[in-house]
């Protein structure tokens, strides 16, 4: 009736999929690089908020043209600008993931402790967004 003593099934995992990403030219990346002087104009006129939009919006297009330390920069810019939980928040997790396996795999302790220690900030801001502090 319950379903006490009863042995549950387990539903398989879902595995993250890379978002794909498309093959970037000359001068597609000419175009994106345009699109992102005109965004960063933008920020003079934005608020907070808006600064955090137009800085998430800029790190997912430098990882769009596969330029990692551009997106990374961009993404914590708008991590400061606003704590959120968003694609950004975990585009940078996996990016500064990514930069640790580098580290490890070429013994570079420094690097290794630096994005260790980027990782801790990021679960503190999970917790700090999930708690509702600012």
């Amino acid at each position: 009736m319950f379903g006490f003593g009863k042995k549950k099934t387990k539903k398989p995992k879902q595995e993250f999929i890379e978002p794909e990403v498309a093959v970037i030219t000359e001068e597609n990346k000419d175009e994106v690089l345009r699109t992102i002087s005109m965004r960063e104009k933008e920020l003079n006129q934005a608020d907070r908020e808006g600064k955090a939009k137009i800085y998430e919006d800029i790190g997912m297009t430098y990882l769009k043209i596969k330029e990692d330390d551009q997106a990374i920069d961009a993404l914590e810019k708008s991590i400061q600008y606003k704590k959120t939980l968003g694609d950004g928040y975990k585009t940078l997790l996996r990016l500064y993931n990514k930069k640790r396996a580098e580290a490890a795999k070429m013994n570079d302790d420094k690097s290794l402790q630096i994005y260790m220690e980027k990782m801790d900030q990021m679960m503190q801001i999970s917790k700090d967004v999930t708690r509702g502090v600012r």
